[in-house]
């Protein structure tokens, strides 16, 4: 402590930080590692939750999308006696399904492609997973001229042998209308059968998880194939 004078004469008291000198001096290597290693530590720890986070989000964007495109088909039906438009085959590209529902009664062409479609978008492209290969299912521009979209649709009129869909060739074409049984899939995430990885990074194969618009358009996360699905 050190006594001193103002030039008023009054008396000024100064006390010395006995910190001063250990804070002027900074960090030792020492403690900056270990400060760096709680750092890491701590990012290694929240890294996967926040990516598990970004990836809900995906997934309830994804469920916004198809619950719109319901909607979308249910307006379509009501000015087509009851029926959705219907594909020649299950898969790109699916330009009756987006020339019947842009711009009449979707005006966004987001909805049509799901946030997760970078995850899966060199499985579609590759030949190597049960389908024919050349798939893509991101939102570009030369996609959607060409309608080339991220869901699939399953109102179709006859069987893609490429693209195994659980039916009896009999049972083509597999129209969908807006009174067809609830339990039936109209839409879903892009799927194929021997993938490793579904959008939201959900395991591939059938019995991966994906979202799926049901003909009631309701929409549901499900991680294997529901009784009555087609």
């Amino acid at each position: 402590m050190r006594k001193e004078e103002n030039k008023y004469g009054m008396r000024i008291i100064r006390r010395r930080n006995k910190y001063l000198h250990n804070l002027s001096a900074g960090f030792s290597l020492a403690e900056l590692l270990v400060v760096i290693t709680t750092i890491t530590t701590l990012m290694a720890m929240l890294l996967p939750s926040l990516g598990r986070a970004k990836e809900q989000a995906r997934r309830t964007a994804c469920a916004s999308n198809l619950r719109q495109l319901g909607f979308g088909l249910q307006m379509y039906a009501i000015h087509n006696n009851g029926c959705y438009p219907a594909e020649k085959l299950c898969g790109n590209p699916q330009s009756v399904l987006t020339g019947g529902l842009f711009p009449y009664y979707l005006d966004n062409r987001d909805i049509f492609y799901c946030p997760s479609a970078e995850a899966v978008e060199p499985y579609a492209q590759s030949d190597e997973y049960g389908g024919p290969g050349g798939d893509s299912v991101i939102n570009t521009d030369e996609n959607w001229q060409r309608s080339y979209i991220s869901y699939k649709y399953f109102s179709i009129t006859r069987r893609d042998t490429r693209m195994p869909l659980p039916l009896r060739l009999c049972e083509y074409p597999h129209l969908l209308r807006e009174d067809s049984p609830a339990s039936r899939w109209l839409m879903s995430d892009w799927v194929r059968k021997h993938v490793p990885v579904f959008p939201h990074l959900e395991k591939g194969g059938w019995g991966g998880g994906r979202n799926v618009l049901f003909a009631d358009t309701s929409v549901r996360f499900v991680r294997h194939r529901t009784p009555g699905a087609f």
